[in-house]
């Protein structure tokens, strides 16, 4: 499996597969390997997804982001099952020999998959980094030539591939520039809330406090700052920390050790596990390679 690093601005997707599935009630799919980039919006319904063993809560508007080569399975809930919208793309167009329309973009029996058809996962230079689960908040705009990718996904007209790359890369952008700048939140208690955070990284953030200063439940809490953010108030909190350790793995000659400490981590274990989580890569090798010594 290859690891190439471009500049975002230099992507040139081929849409290789794009659908809706509805799921039947507690309906399970996989474990199974994809062999191209899978991003996968939960259009309604619930269910779990599991990636690299680990099980994630999937609701309405949630949006995954699968590198090629990864182990992912689905669940579905009993009373109300997922509908997924499904995008496979090479994002360097030519990286897979798989075509638009191959039935066999996942493989469900392990022992016969074979790497040397699995497109190249991605790094960008310039530091972006899709999520593996990110919640999409109500009325980004950027989603819908995502969704348009799938209406116009079987057309065979003259320049089709153009149309859904030009469609696919419109969303990656929106995509993009959202992760750079989230929207800021219209209710006030998150701003308070996103305001505390940007200035308190060393300290611990409890969730059950807020929702007693803000006389609220911690469950209406949580959904409410997911739904105006995108993502988990945990989730928000540590990616800022996350970020800010980022910046000085780039910048300063500190060793790891030494940044974890300085942004609050309990250990250099606990932070290169959850920088790996986030990034896919170790922050050792995040270093290397934006320095040009790490060869995937």
């Amino acid at each position: 499996m290859t690891m190439r690093t471009i500049d975002f601005n230099n992507i040139c997707t081929r849409i290789l597969g794009a659908d809706v599935y509805p799921f039947r009630p507690n309906a399970n799919n996989g474990p199974r390997l994809n062999y191209a980039y899978a991003f996968i919006y939960i259009k309604s319904g619930n269910g779990f997804v599991i990636i690299d063993g680990k099980k994630y809560r999937a609701g309405p508007r949630d949006l995954f982001c699968i590198e090629p080569g990864t182990a992912h399975a689905f669940a579905a809930d009993g009373l109300d099952p997922m509908v997924h919208a499904s995008v496979y793309a090479d994002l360097v167009w030519d990286s897979t020999s798989m075509q638009k329309g191959d039935k066999w973009l996942n493989e469900y029996l392990f022992d016969k998959y074979m790497p040397h058809l699995c497109a190249d996962r991605i790094r960008f230079a310039d530091g972006i980094e899709f999520p593996l689960q990110i919640s999409i908040p109500t009325g980004a705009d950027w989603l819908e030539p995502f969704l348009s990718v799938i209406s116009h996904f079987d057309s065979q007209e003259i320049g089709d591939a153009v149309r859904l790359r030009s469609l696919f890369e419109s969303f990656l952008t929106g995509f993009a520039r959202f992760l750079a700048n989230p929207y800021s939140p219209s209710d006030l208690r998150i701003r308070k809330m996103i305001d505390w955070m940007q200035n308190h990284l060393l300290e611990s953030f409890l969730l059950a406090e807020w929702a007693d200063s803000f006389q609220l439940s911690q469950s209406y809490l949580y959904e409410l700052f997911r739904k105006e953010t995108g993502v988990s108030p945990g989730q928000y909190f540590m990616r800022h920390r996350l970020e800010h350790a980022k910046t000085e793995l780039r910048e300063s000659n500190r060793s790891v050790t030494q940044i974890a400490e300085k942004h609050g981590f309990a250990s250099v274990h606990y932070f290169s596990r959850q920088f790996s989580a986030y990034y896919n890569e170790s922050p050792n090798k995040y270093r290397k390679r934006i320095m040009g010594t790490y060869d995937a």
